[in-house]
């Protein structure tokens, strides 16, 4: 975010002239900015950005002229991947921006490939890239809405249809509005020089984050607020009882505080109210421990800090942003709740950790009967009068086929053992010396429906099942059933 040259000043001007202001004078935006306009027409800019491309709010305006103008053919995203780029205590995460030169046809759609981290990358030989990371998405999406990008980490379509319907709700922050409640996160610790007065802080009871866990407030862990500079010392208002605490962390740890004046850091947000009663407190407490695996799943979705700026933590916004409605339920569909469990339990480690989550540690055999029940569900909701049904399945070392039948009848596995040497060339494919891509494969045989993938629990969640049926009934209505 500096202009430390006189090229990039004078760059700085230009755009400023032409387009408006660059957000946050990120010298990245400009160099792919002055970059492309020197590009022939037809010719290919493949270049690295900063996450911010993609993930931060002040981007917006950026990334949606350069997607405007340009023919943005793929944007590769390494958010996941640590090591590359570290430098020091720095770990610069990155995505990479391939655009053509020239206006984008009508129809075009963008890869969104979202790589995953492994042992390939860790040790230095290359990336890894799988079907189910491979979001191809339509070009009016990527100009309109600024949550697909997060969505597509976590699995795709469906979490981006659960966001959306969520964030229609009214948030905790609107109900806290309209309570007239004090709100918002704790105070911030200052540096020197920026010292402000804060004696209903200094000495009193202190709450440090880690002391708000999912099991309630630690009592134990309770301190005294040092004498050190304040910079945000906040209301007195914001630290009186009853107040309901929220910790930015993605469990969304929280608790009822009724006992006493307390204290507590920017790491925590606080729902103060003006009422001596906390029942409407004690009401929205319980109402996030029902519905805490949908919640967990939306701010996951949507957040400004979780998987790029932190691991596990939020930002005050999110917490704001948790929606809220008049009833007591948020009415998650089967499939929602399908979508949402396998976020929380799931998708958000494999963000985090790669392969060494448990998606791509488990196999997914003890876990296909519910992927069957999900992905025969599906079908037969459409297909009426001829159902489908699941057939013994198969596996070989890595590998796994599932087969479907609609009807009667059955398969003959015999032979199968001349399959083991091609099924490894059939799902993985190495390209250059730096990609390796899993695949999956539908066959298509007469009555018989066959899905071969590798082993792994990832390939065989539930909410993979719902992506499953909906390309295979895609497929179907294109062969004319």
């Amino acid at each position: 975010s500096t202009l430390g040259t006189p090229a990039a000043v004078g760059a700085y001007k230009r755009y400023q002239n032409l387009h408006g202001s660059l957000p946050d004078k990120q010298l990245a935006y400009l160099f792919l900015h002055e970059a492309m306009e020197m590009v022939e027409d037809g010719g290919v800019l493949c270049m690295l950005q900063q996450y911010n491309f993609l993930y931060n709010q002040k981007s917006r305006e950026f990334r949606r002229n350069f997607i405007e103008r340009w023919d943005v053919r793929e944007i590769l995203d390494f958010i996941s991947v640590r090591g590359p780029f570290q430098k020091g205590d720095a770990d610069t995460k990155v995505i990479v921006v391939a655009a053509e030169a020239n206006e984008p046809p009508d129809d075009r759609q963008i890869l969104h490939a979202t790589f995953r981290r492994t042992g390939r990358v860790e040790a230095e030989r290359g990336f890894d890239i799988d079907y189910y990371d491979m979001h191809w998405l339509p070009r009016e999406l990527a100009l309109t809405n600024d949550r697909v990008w997060r969505t597509d980490l976590l699995g795709g379509g469906r979490v981006l249809a659960l966001v959306e319907r969520l964030e229609k709700l009214r948030s905790l922050k609107q109900y806290a509005e309209n309570e007239g409640w004090d709100f918002g996160e704790g105070f911030i610790e200052g540096r020197l020089g920026v010292d402000r007065p804060a004696d209903h802080i200094v000495g009193k009871a202190l709450l440090p984050s880690e002391a708000l866990t999912k099991a309630g407030i630690n009592r134990r862990g309770i301190t005294t607020a040092p004498n050190k500079p304040i910079e945000g010392p906040r209301s007195e208002a914001r630290f009186t009882p009853p107040m309901l605490l929220v910790r930015e962390q993605m469990d969304l740890p929280s608790e009822v505080w009724n006992d006493g004046y307390l204290t507590y850091k920017n790491k925590i947000v606080g729902f103060c109210s003006t009422s001596k009663s906390p029942k409407k407190l004690y009401t929205i407490k319980a109402w996030l421990d029902s519905q805490d695996i949908t919640l967990k799943a939306y701010v996951a979705a949507i957040s400004l800090r979780l998987f790029t700026q932190k691991a596990t933590t939020l930002s005050a916004a999110d917490i704001l942003a948790l929606p809220y409605p008049a009833g007591d339920s948020l009415e998650a569909s089967k499939h929602e709740t399908i979508v949402a469990t396998d976020v929380v339990e799931y998708y958000r480690d494999l963000v985090r950790l790669g392969e060494k989550s448990a998606a791509m540690k488990e196999k997914g055999g003890p876990r296909l009967d519910q992927f069957n029940d999900v992905f025969t569900s599906e079908i037969n909701a459409v297909y009426k009068n001829n159902k489908i049904r699941a057939l013994t399945p198969q596996s070989w070392p890595g590998f796994v086929c599932q087969p479907y039948v609609f009807g009667k009848g059955d398969v003959d596995w015999s032979g199968t053992d001349e399959l083991k040497d091609k099924l490894d060339a059939l799902l993985r494919e190495e390209r250059g010396a730096g990609l390796l891509v899993t695949r999956v494969a539908r066959i298509y045989d007469s009555a018989c429906i066959y899905l071969l993938k590798p082993d792994r629990l990832r390939y065989w969640l539930r909410s993979v099942a719902l992506r499953d049926a909906d390309e295979t009934l895609a497929d179907l209505w294109n062969q004319g059933f």
